[in-house]
């Protein structure tokens, strides 16, 4: 009757017809994939042909050049700040990951929030102490003291401070300009193999240590563990061993490079600035509108300018 599927409506049961040709299906869980940057930023050519054209008809070289270089030897500065995006947009992504649903847990199982605590900075990174000396009169000499650790608050860098933190390791150091790449392939490795989230407290460690491995496996003359700690004052020579050790285990020690993987990862940051996304976050870095590098290019020109004008005054006088 009317009345009774009401009333069980109410009641929050479902009648279920037997003879339905219809069958109940269990609601299947979704199943992240991670999709590392060299197919998800390289471009597609479809279904499109490639039409011939004569050597007249072809673009110049000039204009098909890129400000990256060339694939044996690419601009580090600017492959660099390629990477520190794609590592920015990764951090976001995941970031909103494990807010959406249950807090702290991705719901779609492609990062594990065991291993973001695994590759905490708080693991590797010195602790700091806030000292507080407190006086008493006292019968014997001796101070009377507190100390408490100081707690560290991360929040999601953006670009230019991801760029900046690795751009002091490439000129302090000397790095190639190869190891940018290299070092992107390792983090971008380690998600995929070993699940680890790349968030605001994981990404120092992570990056800092895919710098090393490349420098270790990519250069004639590696860096050494104590020169990168020597860089990174708050990662101790004994963290910085640690780490090395655990992102080699949770990549199962697998650091081999294929020359075609390589050259898909330099033309994917290649053809990154394709999208427009990408590009305006790019020139904010190399100094367009808004950027650091413009606010201090209008200084500089001002201060020419009055330079210039200082001098033609004196050298009217002296006239």
């Amino acid at each position: 009757s009317k009345a009774s599927a009401k009333s069980s409506k109410s009641r929050g049961v479902t009648i279920v017809d037997k003879h339905s040709s219809k069958k109940w299906k269990p609601r299947e869980k979704t199943v992240g994939v991670f999709r590392p940057s060299c197919d998800a930023y390289t471009p597609r050519m479809g279904n499109r042909a490639i039409k011939y054209k004569a050597a007249e008809e072809r673009p110049s070289v000039e204009k098909m050049s890129s400000t990256m270089g060339t694939i044996q030897r690419p601009n580090f500065r600017d492959a660099l700040r390629r990477v520190a995006i794609i590592l920015h947009q990764h951090i976001v992504k995941i970031e909103r990951r494990f807010e959406t649903g249950i807090r702290g847990i991705d719901d779609t199982g492609l990062f594990k929030s065991s291993m973001r605590e695994y590759f905490s900075e708080d693991n590797f990174a010195t602790p700091r102490y806030k000292c507080s000396i407190v006086r008493v009169p006292m019968a014997r000499p001796g101070v009377v003291y507190s100390m408490r650790k100081i707690r560290v608050v991360y929040n999601t860098p953006t670009t230019d401070e991801i760029y900046e933190f690795a751009h002091q390791l490439f000129k302090k150091v000397q790095l190639s300009s190869e190891c940018s790449i290299v070092c992107l392939i390792y983090v971008e490795k380690l998600m995929e193999v070993a699940k680890v989230p790349l968030v605001s407290n994981t990404w120092k460690p992570i990056f800092m240590c895919g710098l090393l491995l490349a420098s270790k496996v990519w250069q004639d003359l590696s860096s050494w563990n104590i020169e990168f700690a020597s860089v990174y004052p708050q990662f101790s020579l004994d963290a910085i061993n640690r780490l090395e050790l655990q992102f080699l285990k949770s990549i199962k020690w697998d650091l081999y490079i294929s020359s075609s993987l390589y050259a898909k990862y330099y033309f994917a940051l290649r053809s990154l600035l394709e999208k427009s996304g990408f590009r305006d976050r790019y020139n904010q870095m190399v100094g367009g509108i808004g950027g650091i590098a413009a606010s201090e290019a209008i200084k500089i020109s001002k201060r020419s300018e009055a330079v210039k004008e200082e001098a033609l005054l004196q050298l009217s006088r002296s006239m």
